[in-house]
């Protein structure tokens, strides 16, 4: 891939995320319990700079998001630092494993939700106009 074509992947990416954070939670599945914490997850992800440029260099534009970029986005250490936080906080009503689920079936869902993944690229399209 070209520096540009780069440059271009990376702005979808991150557009993505931004929707991701607003619009992802429509993949969400687990008990009431959790849909807090998983989206107050997301939403500090999306915020957080280190956070986005590791997810967007382990993106493959070709792949996409899969279940095996989704597992190694879960387990970065911000990613896991979010999750401990949420079931500290929780007083173990929640479990590790379940919100790691989530974030997953977020992550892949909302890669694939064409509605997303299009205003990403059309806001890289305004941007690079």
């Amino acid at each position: 891939m070209t520096a540009l074509g780069g440059f271009i992947f990376g702005k979808i990416i991150l557009y993505f995320l931004y929707e991701l954070a607003g619009k992802g939670m429509n993949y969400f599945t687990a008990k009431p319990d959790y849909e807090e914490p998983v989206n107050d997850i997301l939403q500090s992800l999306v915020k957080n700079k280190s956070f986005v440029s590791d997810a967007t260099d382990m993106i493959d534009y070709k792949k996409g998001i899969d279940n095996s970029t989704a597992d190694k986005i879960v387990r970065l250490p911000y990613v896991k630092t979010q999750i401990n936080k949420a079931v500290d906080k929780s007083d173990g009503k929640l479990h590790s494993t379940e919100i790691e689920n989530q974030l997953k079936t977020i992550f892949i869902k909302s890669w694939m939700d064409k509605g997303i993944t299009n205003t990403a690229i059309e806001k890289v399209k305004k941007d690079i106009k």
